[in-house]
């Protein structure tokens, strides 16, 4: 047997909880509940995968999910890693209803080949960007916390920040004022995750541009669907609209495209899995759309995957991978290429992803 075929495959719950509440306007998490995926050549080799489960977002469910890791695992058996092309668009057919697994497969999937290559997942992808810097995510929440939550992040080095918005609008001027109290002149962005009307989306724009706070860009202001509205506030305002619960799949991308519906699209792995994601990169690139790379509630592994697509291809604008800084403890280790102010440096990476649980399990 060659040492790249594949003759185990594994899945068990990544658990964590979270220093605080990562809550936005479509619901809250206090903790991770993940699930890891292993594959191991007959070489022993292994390779890890991450599938990310949101539920109130996805309606995605973890028993569900791991379920169908479990029959990837099995579909997987007997394959060559040498052949992860193949086994990716088998992974496509059999995981298109779960995006999450895919996801974590595919991932798991090049994080083997390219361990089995001695090469990092950044060089696979084309190692055109070796260091990424993201944001920090300013959860919903009082004007107060996000004030200390902000001075906090600002004194170790963060210069980004995203505003989730979308609860209250009275008490979202008042976080705004409070992040710019906090970290004067740093960029903001603004993530609604569906919370407007396209024509509430734009009278809060404008009570901001009032305070003198102008975000960078606004992330899915409107509902998932409403292609329209998203259309409608892109021509009429100033920055960037970037399409994220809107742009779940490769048919939703075609679509606001053609229809010139949005200044930007907001990439995740667990939304489209790496296959389509490739592609979606590619139709935004063709059409000078900015590129946002981000990501569910995740752990160093998948992040770092995350990052090493986005360093690996070029070509983004903002990098949205924070969710390791909320986690106390994944028994997750390798990920010391990711500083504790949110930099990425992805050419300390010497093979695979750099992340694997604790004693290699």
């Amino acid at each position: 047997m060659k040492s790249s075929v594949i003759n185990k495959a594994s899945v068990r719950k990544l658990d964590a909880e979270l220093f605080t509440p990562f809550t936005i306007s479509s619901g809250s998490h206090s903790s991770m509940t993940n699930a890891l995926f292993t594959l191991q050549s007959a070489g022993g080799e292994k390779g890890w995968g991450e599938a990310a489960i949101a539920t109130h977002i996805t309606g995605e469910t973890r028993a569900a999910t791991m379920r169908n890791l479990e029959r990837a695992g099995e579909a997987l058996l007997g394959l060559d890693a040498a052949d992860y092309l193949g086994a990716m668009c088998l992974l496509e057919k059999r995981l298109d209803g779960n995006r999450a697994a895919l996801a974590g497969a595919e991932m798991a999937l090049l994080d083997l080949a390219s361990r089995l290559q001695g090469v990092s997942l950044w060089r696979f992808f084309g190692g055109r960007q070796a260091r990424l810097k993201t944001d920090i995510t300013v959860v919903i929440g009082s004007a107060d916390a996000a004030l200390d939550f902000t001075r906090k992040m600002r004194a170790r080095g963060f210069r980004i920040f995203k505003v989730k918005t979308g609860s209250d609008m009275d008490e979202d001027f008042r976080r705004l004022e409070a992040v710019r109290k906090a970290a004067p002149g740093c960029p903001v962005y603004l993530d609604a995750n569906c919370a407007y009307t396209a024509a509430q989306a734009e009278g809060f724009l404008k009570g901001l541009a009032r305070r003198g706070i102008v975000p960078e860009v606004v992330e899915q202001p409107v509902r998932k669907g409403d292609d329209d509205g998203l259309a409608w506030l892109s021509r009429r305002l100033p920055m960037p609209v970037c399409a994220d619960e809107s742009a779940y799949s490769l048919d939703d991308v075609f679509r606001l495209l053609r229809k010139k519906a949005v200044g930007a699209l907001n990439i995740k792995l667990t939304k489209l899995g790496f296959l389509r994601a490739r592609e979606v990169w590619t139709l935004a690139r063709a059409k000078g759309l900015k590129l946002m790379m981000g990501e569910m509630v995740e752990s160093e592994l998948a992040s770092a995957a995350a990052a090493a697509f986005a360093g690996g291809l070029g070509g983004f604008d903002f990098i949205d991978l924070d969710t390791p800084f909320f986690i106390k403890d994944s028994g997750l280790r390798g990920a010391s290429f990711l500083s504790r102010n949110g930099v990425y440096s992805l050419d300390r990476v010497k093979a695979g992803i750099g992340v694997s649980p604790a004693g290699g399990r």
